[in-house]
């Protein structure tokens, strides 16, 4: 399913008239949302996906698989965030396609582009993370990830570094390579090579104390800056439909398929 959607999703960006109209306008949108505040924290947010700090959280979650004793669990997350990256730097120069919008005036970018390397990367090391972690504190890894990825999707569109389309086009990648990283594992698992190692007893193992209170409060204080801030968001979704469908795509995407990878393994 994500490759077939990959592959409808692409001929829709370069084939359809229409779609790429549709990439550059929401593009532009999302670009209105500069400033002296916004972009200063998008471009931290999308340097998170860069190959140094992927390295080191990949790095870090390996090790937490292995505190975990879920060792087969953190060898597939390893393998499906280095797969996705490869195979979306490879795509990105095989599908390589000029796509000039006269609608995007402040944004250049390149033919080598679809899809989208950081998008690739911040899902699969999303879902690498909800891999790796036991059943007990998977919802708290989950809503962690989330974040993560969300703010690194919608960062680099913000950035102009690449076309909706593109992003989506990453997430699809690192949600085709989980699926067949789960898929290994379960294979392994019917075949009886499942180890004591390899599969702990996570029902032991809850969110460290005090998490959740923080993640309430941090959801709590987001939905105070929403409603402050409700006029002008009113104001930009108004003036920039399509971006805002697209920004909410994003997040609500990226949440679906965490949260579907979350019940996917066990």
């Amino acid at each position: 399913m994500c490759a077939v959607a990959f592959a409808l999703l692409l001929a829709v960006a370069y084939g359809l008239p229409l779609g790429a109209h549709a990439d550059a306008t929401a593009l532009d949108g999302l670009i209105a949302l500069r400033g002296p505040i916004a972009t200063p924290i998008a471009t931290a947010a999308a340097h998170l996906a860069d190959p140094l700090p992927v390295a080191g959280i990949l790095a870090g979650l390996v090790a937490l698989g292995w505190l975990f004793g879920r060792r087969r669990q953190a060898h597939a997350a390893a393998a499906l965030v280095v797969a996705s990256i490869v195979t979306t730097e490879t795509l990105k120069v095989v599908l390589a396609h000029p796509r000039v919008q006269e609608l995007v005036s402040s944004a250049h970018i390149g033919a080598v582009a679809f899809p989208s390397g950081h998008a690739t990367a911040a899902l699969a090391l999303a879902l690498a993370a909800v891999l790796v972690v036991p059943r007990g504190i998977r919802a708290v890894a989950a809503a962690v990830a989330a974040v993560y990825a969300i703010a690194v999707c919608t960062s680099i569109l913000v950035l102009a570094w690449h076309y909706p389309s593109d992003v989506f086009g990453g997430m699809l990648v690192a949600s085709f390579y989980f699926c067949a990283a789960v898929t290994v594992l379960h294979a392994l698992d019917a075949a009886g090579s499942r180890t004591a190692a390899g599969r702990p007893r996570s029902t032991a193992v809850g969110p460290p104390a005090g998490l959740r209170e923080v993640l309430l409060v941090a959801v709590a204080l987001a939905g105070v800056a929403v409603v402050a801030r409700a006029d002008d968001l009113a104001r930009f979704a108004s003036d920039h439909t399509l971006a805002t469908v697209t920004a909410l795509a994003v997040a609500a995407g990226s949440s679906a398929l965490i949260a579907a990878a979350s019940l996917l393994e066990p």
